[in-house]
């Protein structure tokens, strides 16, 4: 129980913030499952809002969950990096790879959530995703945060704007 909730949200995120949260957890799932590791950031200054913080870490712990379970990756590279208005998350695996526009499909019928947990994470915080992959190439993950947290317009007769949520 402690494993789960610490996998949820590590207090490491509320306390040291992203770059360390991140750190810590790339470092433990690379021992659990034996794949080598490499992680890089930017100093993140100054700290992105909770949201964004949570909605990048999940994703990372998504995509480093599909890992484990289907690349068969010996090499994990994760960078976090600031430009300009935007928060850049980059995962790359060595790993065995998958056909996306399947697995999007897959995601729509509802049979995986995984993969559809990270677009709409992504989705909410008005950021964007971008997966690409092969067989015997392995999977890149790309994801744009946006510093300045903002959703994008939700279709509804009572609602012309965009949601701004305040950080």
């Amino acid at each position: 129980m402690r494993n789960l909730s610490l996998d949820l949200r590590p207090a490491l995120l509320d306390d040291l913030g992203l770059v360390a949260a991140l750190r810590w957890y790339v470092g433990r799932q690379a021992q659990r499952a034996g794949f080598i590791a490499q992680f890089a950031a930017d100093p993140l200054e100054p700290r992105p809002c909770p949201d964004i913080e949570t909605a990048c870490f999940r994703v990372a712990q998504e995509a480093l969950t599909n890992v484990m379970r289907h690349a068969q990756a010996q090499h994990v590279r994760v960078e976090l990096r600031q430009r300009n208005t935007e928060l850049h998350l980059l995962m790359r695996d060595d790993g065995k790879g998958f056909d996306v526009g399947a697995a999007q499909e897959h995601a729509a019928q509802g049979a995986s959530t995984g993969l559809l947990g990270m677009q709409e994470r992504v989705w909410l915080v008005g950021g964007r995703l971008d997966i690409e992959s092969a067989p015997a190439w392995g999977t890149e993950v790309r994801v744009r945060f946006p510093l300045q947290n903002r959703r994008q317009p939700l279709v509804s007769s009572l609602q012309s704007e965009a949601t701004k949520v305040a950080c």
